[in-house]
């Protein structure tokens, strides 16, 4: 059932007049992320044992093995790297930007689209209380606090947090 949800969801994004209004488009979210630069997009296709290993990592399921990422220059030159995530909510899609500084920390989180009632829409002060905390603390009332009336945003906001660091991690600062 969740499966024909996501599948609904996405098929929604991509029909022209029913996904509802951005909250922030990816140019305004990459111009904040990245002042002054231009990062590169790149779709990476992850196999499926890179998704097993994300998912356990980040203790969630992975919305899609296709990764979005933006980077911008490398080692001294990087402002680090960005992470697209769209994932449902309830039965809407919701889209986060999740900003990982050069070292693989959370530097900040952005809202990019949230089709559910505006009740749930996380606030951008919660979405700041993400920001430098490791993945072993964006879980909702152990690092992150709990959005009374918002536990399923809160839930997946964080969810979609981990599976980015989880991504960076295997994809960008593997383990030697």
């Amino acid at each position: 059932m969740k499966a024909v949800r996501l599948g609904l969801g996405v098929a929604l994004l991509a029909v022209p007049g029913l996904a509802g209004p951005a909250v922030m488009t990816e140019q305004a979210a990459l111009a904040r992320a990245f002042p002054g630069r231009t990062p590169e997009r790149r779709v990476v296709e992850l196999t499926p044992e890179q998704v097993a290993l994300v998912e356990k990592a980040s203790r969630s399921k992975l919305p899609s093995a296709k990764i979005t990422m933006f980077q911008t220059g490398d080692g001294a030159e990087s402002q680090g790297r960005a992470y697209l995530d769209t994932h449902v909510v309830r039965t809407m899609p919701e889209t986060l930007l999740t900003v990982l500084a050069a070292d693989g920390s959370v530097r900040m989180v952005l809202l990019l689209q949230f089709q559910d009632h505006p009740d749930y829409v996380p606030p951008e002060k919660w979405l700041k209380t993400l920001e430098g905390k490791p993945a072993e603390q964006q879980t909702p009332g152990r690092g992150v606090p709990r959005v009374t009336g918002s536990t399923m945003t809160v839930d997946a906001a964080t969810a979609a947090v981990r599976r980015a660091l989880a991504i960076d991690a295997l994809l960008v600062r593997r383990p030697e």
